[in-house]
């Protein structure tokens, strides 16, 4: 797969000393959870990111060309307390998760440019672990993850209507299943 990387975050990622900087957006139902490993808040594409100084770390990110699963394990710790707590006490489990990678300019102290995005998906069931620091550690699948999961869709009049209400498109197709239709014969 490619990626959209602009020239400006080519030239620092190939710089002989490079600060990568990574974002992590997660979305909850009370809104989105955003920070990032450096300190400090970061504005970007209309968005402030919270500043963890350190994020714990992410499993090795796999590509492959066939379309198939890669999840990415993050692990999350060093979080400020509010919010370790959204991520403690909310339902999110399918929700969208997507991490990102910009470059630092140890100047200016200012992004070079909009960070790309590395891996996209939906977050999965996390594991907490307490020692001397709470760590979570958080499975986000990628959006081919759900192509092994069946639908659960019927091709009835009663789901149409949990979808559609007043289409009128399968109202008849429960009659027609057991109905003989004479086909090239004369009655």
């Amino acid at each position: 797969m490619t990626r959209d990387i602009s020239s400006a975050n080519q030239t620092a990622s190939q710089a002989t000393t490079i600060h990568p900087v990574l974002f992590v957006d997660l979305m909850f139902d009370d809104g989105a959870v955003r920070f990032h490993s450096e300190l400090g808040d970061i504005t970007w594409g209309g968005n402030t990111y919270t500043g963890t100084g350190r994020l714990g770390g992410l499993s090795a990110m796999e590509e492959e060309s066939e379309l198939a699963r890669s999840p990415l394990s993050m692990t999350l710790s060093g979080l400020p307390t509010d919010l370790l707590s959204v991520l403690l006490n909310q339902q999110y489990q399918g929700r969208k998760a997507t991490v990102y990678l910009g470059y630092l300019n140890l100047t200016t102290r200012v992004l070079v440019d909009d960070p790309f995005i590395l891996h996209r998906g939906r977050m999965d069931t996390p594991q907490v672990q307490q020692g001397e620091d709470l760590t979570i550690r958080l499975s986000v699948d990628s959006r081919f993850a759900a192509w092994d999961r069946p639908l659960s869709r019927r091709y009835n009049n009663a789901d149409q209507q949990s979808l559609y209400p007043g289409d009128r498109g399968l109202e008849f197709v429960e009659q027609s299943v057991e109905k003989q239709i004479a086909w090239g014969m004369r009655l």
